[in-house]
C-alpha cells in the first residue's frame, strides 16, 4: 500500500528528530540520497535489497524504500520510535567518535563495523607493545571479549574474542591468528622469557581444533548482520504483555515419506486482520523445553523460521501464512511473532508443543478442518515440503471449528503403517440436550487405495444450531482398526479462533 506524500513527509520529519545531531549533519541532501546504500547501512542490507535500491531512479522511491527497510527491522512497531534504527545510528556516531586512527570515518574501520553490529564488548584487553606474527603489523594488539554469545548468535562460541592488530598506517585491523583469538592467550606471557615454551603449549593444548581457517570462519560470522529474526523474538519477548496481542495459530503434524524419524510440522498463522494492507513479517521459533533453563536463552537445538520461510495465502478475506519444519520427537516451546508495520501492531503467541514418539502402530495424522481443499491436478505437484500441500492434495487450514448452517465441512488427514486397501466410514453425530451423541442418518462408507484422505460434508441452512461431530473409522487389509472424532459446531455467528481454542496436542 503506497503512502501519501504528506504522510511520508511527516514520518521523515519525526525520524529526523530521533537521529542524533551529529548523524543528521552527515545525512546527504536529497540529490545525494542514492549514496545511502554506500554508507554504514551496507552492514545491514542484504544483496537483493542493495540491488533493488540501486535500481531506483527517483528520490521519492528511495525515501519509500528506506522507510520500508527500517519498518521491516522495527522490533516494536507499536511505538513511534524504531529502537533498532535508533541504536544503529547511535553506534555509528560512537564509532566515528571512538575509532579515529583511520584516515576515513570510524564506522568504516574493522572495529567500527563490529561495534555497530554487536555493540561494545564485555571486556577490552590492550597491549601497545605486543608484536604479532604479522609482517604488516608494527606492534600493538587490542582484544575485544564478548561473553554470552555476541548479538545473540547461536553459531558462535559462548565467549567470543575478536583480536585487532595495528598496521603500518596506525589503524587496527581484525587478525585471524588463532593464538590471538584464544581464551588462553596472555600477551605478557608471550613476550616474557620462556615465550617459546608458552607458544608451543598454546599450539598443542591451548587451542584444540583451532586453525587460521576456523578463526576466519568464526570472525567472519561476526561480520555478518546478527539474525534479525532472533533479535525480534528476543526483544519482543522482554516487553510487557499489554504491548502485544494474541495471534491464532494451527499446528498440524504429519509424517514425511523421506524423513521417517522426524515429524513434519505444518505451522499456519492467521493474519486475516492485516488483509488489504502490506504483508506483515511472520517469525517462529521452536525451542526444546529443556533449553529454557539456560539463562541467556542460548540453544544449539532451537529452530527459527524467518519470514522468508512463510508463504502467504489470500482468498475471500482469508489471509494466512504457512511454513514447514522437520522436528524430532520431544517437547518444545513455540513462539510466533507477527510484526505489522502498517497497523503498528505486534502479534505474539507462546505455547508448548508436544511431538510424541513416531511409533510403528497404525495411526492418524492430525485431522485438518480445511478452508480450501482440492486434489492436485498433476502427480508432479505432489509434495510434503511446499506450504499448503500435503501429498497429492492442496490443503488450506481454517482456524475455527465453528460454521454457519449451509457451510461445507471439509476434512483432510493421512493414515500411517496401514496395509492397503482401506475401508473408511464417516458417521455424522449430533449432541442431544442430555449430552448424549446420536447418529444422524447412515454412515458414508468407501474403499480407498491411498494414505491421504479428503472428505466433504455439505450442511443445509435447515440444520439446527448445536454441536456435531464426524466419527471416522479406518480399517486396513490386515483387519487393524483406528477411529477418531472430529467436532464442529453450527452457530449463528462464527466465533473467533481465539475463542474456539486450538489446543489439540496428543
Amino acid at each position: 500500500m503506497r503512502r501519501s506524500n504528506l504522510g511520508l513527509l511527516a514520518g521523515l520529519t519525526v525520524l529526523a528528530m530521533l537521529i542524533p545531531a551529529d548523524a543528521r549533519k552527515k545525512t546527504p541532501k536529497a540529490p545525494e540520497l542514492k549514496q545511502w546504500i554506500d554508507g554504514p547501512i551496507r552492514y545491514l542490507t542484504e544483496k537483493h535489497e542493495t540491488k533493488t535500491f540501486r535500481s531506483l531512479e527517483t528520490d521519492d522511491d528511495r525515501f519509500l524504500f528506506i522507510e520500508r527497510f527500517w519498518a521491516r527491522r522495527d522490533p516494536h512497531p507499536e511505538t513511534i520510535t524504531n529502537e533498532y534504527r535508533q541504536i544503529f545510528w547511535e553506534r555509528v556516531r560512537e564509532a566515528n567518535e571512538l575509532f579515529i586512527d583511520s584516515a576515513g570515518d570510524g564506522w568504516h574501520t574493522d572495529r567500527g563495523k563490529i561495534h555497530i553490529l554487536y555493540g561494545p564488548p564485555t571486556e577490552i584487553q590492550e597491549d601497545l607493545d605486543y608484536h604479532a606474527d604479522d609482517p604488516t603489523s608494527v606492534g600493538g594488539i587490542i582484544r575485544w571479549i564478548y561473553a554470552g554469545r555476541a548479538g545473540g548468535r547461536r553459531d558462535v562460541a559462548p565467549v567470543t574474542i575478536v583480536p585487532f592488530v595495528r598496521g603500518r598506517g596506525g589503524e587496527y585491523r581484525v587478525s585471524y591468528d588463532p593464538k590471538l583469538s584464544s581464551v588462553f592467550f596472555n600477551p605478557r606471557a608471550m613476550q616474557a622469557d620462556g615465550a617459546d615454551l608458552v607458544e608451543r603449549w598454546m599450539d598443542v593444548v591451548g587451542m584444540p581444533g583451532r586453525s587460521e581457517m576456523s578463526v576466519m570462519l568464526d570472525l567472519g560470522k561476526l561480520q555478518e548482520v546478527p539474525p534479525q529474526a532472533q533479535l525480534l523474538l528476543e526483544r519482543i519477548e522482554t516487553r510487557e504483555a499489554y504491548l502485544t496481542h494474541e495471534v491464532s495459530v494451527r499446528v498440524d503434524r504429519f509424517g514425511h515419506p523421506d524423513h521417517r524419524g522426524e515429524w513434519l510440522v505444518s505451522l499456519t498463522v492467521d493474519i486475516s486482520y492485516t488483509a488489504g494492507r502490506d504483508l506483515p513479517a511472520v517469525i517462529a521459533r521452536f525451542r526444546p523445553l529443556a533449553d529454557r533453563s539456560l539463562g541467556d536463552g542460548a540453544s544449539s537445538s532451537q529452530r527459527v523460521l524467518d519470514e522468508a520461510s512463510f508463504k502467504i495465502n489470500e482468498q475471500d478475506g482469508y489471509r494466512a501464512a504457512q511454513a514447514r519444519i522437520l522436528l524430532p520427537p520431544g517437547e518444545y516451546e513455540l513462539t510466533v511473532l507477527v510484526a505489522d508495520p502498517d497497523t503498528a501492531q505486534t502479534g505474539l503467541l507462546r505455547r508448548e508443543l508436544r511431538l510424541g514418539p513416531l511409533s510403528d502402530r497404525f495411526r492418524f495424522s492430525d485431522i485438518v478442518l480445511a478452508h480450501d481443499l482440492e486434489s492436485l491436478r498433476y502427480r508432479a505437484l505432489t509434495s510434503y515440503d511446499e506450504p499448503y500441500t500435503i501429498g497429492p492434495f492442496r490443503v488450506v487450514p481454517r482456524f475455527s471449528s465453528n460454521y454457519r448452517p449451509g457451510d461445507t465441512i471439509q476434512l483432510f488427514y493421512e493414515v500411517y503403517k496401514a496395509e492397503l486397501p482401506l475401508e473408511i466410514s464417516y458417521q455424522v453425530q449430533g449432541r442431544e440436550d442430555d449430552g448424549n451423541w446420536i447418529d444422524l442418518g447412515l454412515a458414508a462408507e468407501s474403499a480407498q487405495e491411498h494414505y491421504s484422505q479428503a472428505w466433504a460434508l455439505p450442511t443445509s441452512e435447515h440444520w439446527p444450531l448445536g454441536e456435531y461431530r464426524v466419527h471416522v473409522e479406518v480399517s486396513d487389509a490386515d483387519g487393524k482398526l483406528i477411529s477418531t472424532n472430529v467436532p464442529f459446531e453450527l452457530t449463528a455467528e462464527v466465533q473467533s479462533p481465539e475463542q474456539d481454542g486450538l489446543e489439540r496436542d496428543k
